[in-house]
């Protein structure tokens, strides 16, 4: 019997990232599985606060509004880079990764969410919400006073899953934790970044990559879910097979009858009654380098 354990990247993190599906980092979607007509980026720091307006605008009108440009050139790289990766799947971030890379080497270092530029204060904000606490705060003391977006940590997350999508999770995890610099509690960032570890077979720290995770608080169950996965196959790999079914059956109570979840449990069960491991880590969808 052919061991179905390890399954194809496909989508992955990007694909449990970009519509909620809650899949364990590189096992969540098959390869040939088309990617969603619309979707959104939850628990992820919105690309700028202007988005809720365009987004509110969009869903009102039907869809006939375009998120195309918020006026700052930065946070428009990461829409383009959104709307084709909706479009055409994670690959489609290949046209993107230049001006995603200059996103990143635009952040400023160490990052800040306020810094005076020409004596107008810049505030980096998540969320409209997140902006109006501000203006209503410490930004009373600024007279001059503007909220901007914060691009850099769906900059880091879109180049992250396309680099580990061809097989270049070295790579993918620079830009990952360079964009958790601007959100280092980002569950999707997480979740990417244990992909990549996964690739790598690093289990040691793709377990401290979902404990951490798991510290992160209000997680919504969804992401528990997935990184309580992400902890019981790096705990599987590492041979603690009673805290990786116990990590399983906990991701189980956020996320019944979850495939990967009751596979991964069928898999321990064979362990223990002698069936031999398999390889472990990721295989992608994708040659190493399509280019």
């Amino acid at each position: 019997m052919v061991n179905q354990r390890r399954r194809a990247m496909g989508w992955a993190v990007l694909s449990a990232a970009l519509i909620g599906c809650g899949a364990t980092p590189g096992r969540a979607v098959a390869a040939d599985t088309a990617p969603p007509a619309r979707r959104t980026v939850p628990n992820l720091p919105a690309v700028a606060p202007e988005l809720e307006i365009l987004a509110g605008a969009e869903a009102l009108s039907g869809g006939h509004v375009a998120l195309t440009s918020t006026g700052d050139a930065d946070e428009d790289a990461v829409l383009a880079a959104m709307a084709d990766a909706r479009a055409g799947g994670v690959l489609a971030i290949r046209e993107h990764e230049a001006a995603l890379r200059g996103v990143l080497a635009n952040m400023p270092r160490p990052f800040t969410r306020v810094r005076v530029v020409n004596d107008v204060t810049e505030y980096h904000a998540d969320s409209m919400e997140d902006c109006l606490a501000f203006a209503n705060g410490d930004g009373k003391a600024h007279p001059r006073f503007v909220c901007k977006g914060n691009p850099y940590a769906a900059a880091g997350f879109y180049l992250g899953s396309y680099l580990n999508e061809i097989g270049q999770a070295e790579k993918a995890l620079a830009v990952l934790d360079a964009g958790r610099l601007a959100a280092p509690d980002a569950p999707a960032l997480i979740s990417e970044r244990g992909a990549a570890l996964i690739v790598l077979r690093r289990w040691d720290e793709v377990l401290a990559n979902a404990d951490r995770g798991l510290a992160v608080e209000n997680l919504a169950a969804v992401d528990r879910a997935r990184l309580y996965r992400s902890r019981g196959y790096a705990l599987t790999e590492l041979h603690r097979l009673d805290e990786a079914e116990r990590a399983y059956r906990d991701s189980l109570t956020l996320d019944p009858d979850n495939p990967r979840a009751n596979n991964e449990l069928a898999y321990i069960a064979g362990l223990r009654a002698g069936q031999a491991p398999d390889a472990g880590g990721l295989i992608s969808a994708q040659p190493t380098n399509p280019r």
